[in-house]
């Protein structure tokens, strides 16, 4: 009975914040549609679309009271605090929470663009203003002692960061653009845009500066550098891993244009048509990395390893990429009837991307230190190494497929009149990229067990029977994370002369359990400070098994 209870209160939780979130949404579109309507100079209450009107009408008339009255009574029931508990209601926290922001930061940032273009938007403004109300209510929601979610709490902080500073990188890039092409349209390189460019960077700076102050806010006033949890941290390496691919990518693309300047006959125009997004890629990409991996630093070993492996995965994509391009690029030079590419155009730009990918792979991994046992037992980069290679390997296979059909495809006679080797030069080359990164991560993960495997083998303990007093859950769960095995605390009957096992004890407890191996293991403490490890037989064992 108390199973069913519980999956019926699940799926009662379920159905009434779907419901209430549904109802906010329509509650707030209809909201959005009166707004705009009272905010346009040009239109009155009633006028021609009176579907948009009644549409509206309907939608606050019966979605908002519903809402209310919905929230009303779903407030009452926290007083029991299994509901603040509820992961369903910190996910619709968070969801809604996001979604309105989201929301809100664009209505607001397209309205002020069309403002300084010198054009009204009274729908985006509406709609900015709305789901700003919106994201104020859930976010005094979430501040509120009394309904505040006590599971997932920073998770709405951590998204909405990530979600600015993604809207300030890309506005920050796209006004840096518009410099970078109003200066050389200036010194006579690119053609003037029929747009002029102060109103192209203002737009853009309209992006950054609203995305930089949501990323401000719940960086730095809701305390996002900080949150607690596991979630911040997975967070903070993909913003990294995205910083770097940017950073690299731009860099890889400004390479690309200025060697086909010097070594290119292609007119100036077209080489340099996108040379001013790569550039401002390249250089913003360039700071949100640097300042990210500057918070890394400060954060545990593991969200550091972790950062360092995902720079590393960018950096060998771009480096493997490079290379099956030049490997292209040297078997289309051996075609007798390529007529869209030039060979040195491939080129080029595979040398490119392996002069920005390689130094980038070698610095993050850092190929000639040597590893620990504690790195090659580490789960980061085990899981790292088992996917780098195993993706390889997946499209080693579909290219030599691909490279097989091909050569049928040639004996046949069929397919057109391409060589063999313009049929194959493309998958050839992703063949040989990955062939690369498969054998050389496929050896380093042999390597890494054979290094881990002393350091990661565990005591054969089926549990440990731990005489203790109240207080020692540190000593239990060191005990735990060092066997494996479940551990059982016993209390000692009025006898003074057991020692007390607390955190200091620690290292001594597990000092003693290495190396032993048994059913169950008794450990106790014994005068002056040490610790005795006991292993029991096998009838000892059943023994405390059923006492325990």
């Amino acid at each position: 009975m108390a199973g069913a209870g519980r999956a019926q209160t699940a799926v009662r939780r379920i159905l009434v914040y779907a419901i209430l979130y549904a109802l906010v949404i329509i509650a707030g579109i209809g909201l959005a549609g009166l707004l705009e309507r009272a905010l346009d100079a040009g239109s009155t209450l009633v006028d021609d679309d009176s579907t948009g009107l009644a549409l509206s009408l309907a939608f606050t008339v019966i979605a908002a009271p519903l809402a209310g009255l919905l929230w009303w009574w779903q407030r009452r029931r926290f007083a029991d605090p299994q509901e603040r508990s509820s992961l369903v209601w910190a996910l619709y926290v968070a969801l809604m929470s996001t979604n309105v922001l989201i929301a809100a930061t664009s209505g607001l940032a397209i309205a002020a663009a069309a403002g300084i273009d010198g054009r009204w938007d009274a729908g985006a403004f509406a709609s900015g203003v709305v789901w700003a109300g919106v994201w104020v209510w859930h976010r005094s929601m979430r501040r509120s002692a009394v309904t505040a979610p006590l599971r997932l709490p920073f998770v709405p902080v951590t998204l909405g960061a990530v979600f600015g500073l993604a809207v300030a990188t890309i506005g920050s890039i796209a006004a840096l653009a518009a410099l970078i092409r109003a200066a050389l349209a200036q010194a006579g390189l690119l053609l003037v845009a029929s747009q002029p460019w102060y109103l192209a960077a203002l737009q853009a700076l309209v992006w950054a500066v609203i995305g930089a102050v949501v990323w401000w806010w719940h960086w730095s006033a809701e305390r996002g550098r900080t949150a607690p949890g596991a979630f911040a941290p997975v967070a903070l390496v993909i913003v990294v891993g995205a910083a770097a691919a940017t950073a690299l990518f731009g860099a890889g693309a400004t390479l690309f244009v200025v060697l086909r300047l010097l070594f290119d006959d292609d007119p100036f125009a077209e080489v340099t048509a996108s040379l001013d997004v790569w550039l401002a890629a390249a250089l913003i990409g360039g700071i949100v990395w640097a300042y990210h991996s500057q918070v890394v630093v400060w954060r545990s070993e593991a969200v550091r390893r972790g950062a360092r492996l995902v720079v590393s995965a960018v950096a060998l994509i771009g480096a493997a990429s490079g290379f099956g391009v030049v490997v292209n690029a040297l078997l289309a030079s051996l075609s007798a009837n390529l007529v869209e590419d030039d060979p040195r155009t491939i080129l080029l730009g595979g040398l490119s991307a392996m002069i920005i990918g390689v130094p980038a792979w070698w610095l993050a991994w850092q190929p000639t230190r040597a590893t620990t046992a504690d790195e090659a037992a580490d789960r980061a980069r085990r899981v790292y190494l088992v996917t780098i290679f195993g993706a390889s390997a997946i499209v080693a296979i579909v290219s030599l497929l691909i490279i097989g059909f091909r050569v049928f495809e040639f004996a046949l006679g069929s397919g057109g009149t391409d060589g063999l080797v313009e049929r194959i030069r493309a998958p050839f080359g992703l063949l040989a990229a990955t062939a690369v990164v498969f054998g050389y991560h496929f050896a380093l993960w042999r390597r890494d067990r054979a290094i881990a495997r002393p350091a990661v083998s565990v005591p054969a303990v089926g549990r440990v029977i731990l005489v203790a007093e109240s207080g020692a859950d540190e000593l239990v769960r060191g005990i735990r994370a060092a066997t494996g095995a479940p551990v059982s605390v016993w209390s000692a009957a009025g006898d003074d002369r057991t020692a007390e096992l607390g955190d200091l004890h620690l290292p001594a407890a597990l000092e003693a359990i290495r190396g032993l191996a048994a059913p169950r293991l008794l450990v106790l403490g014994e005068a002056g400070g040490g610790v005795r490890a006991v292993p029991l037989e096998e009838g000892a064992a059943r023994a405390s098994a059923a006492s325990g």
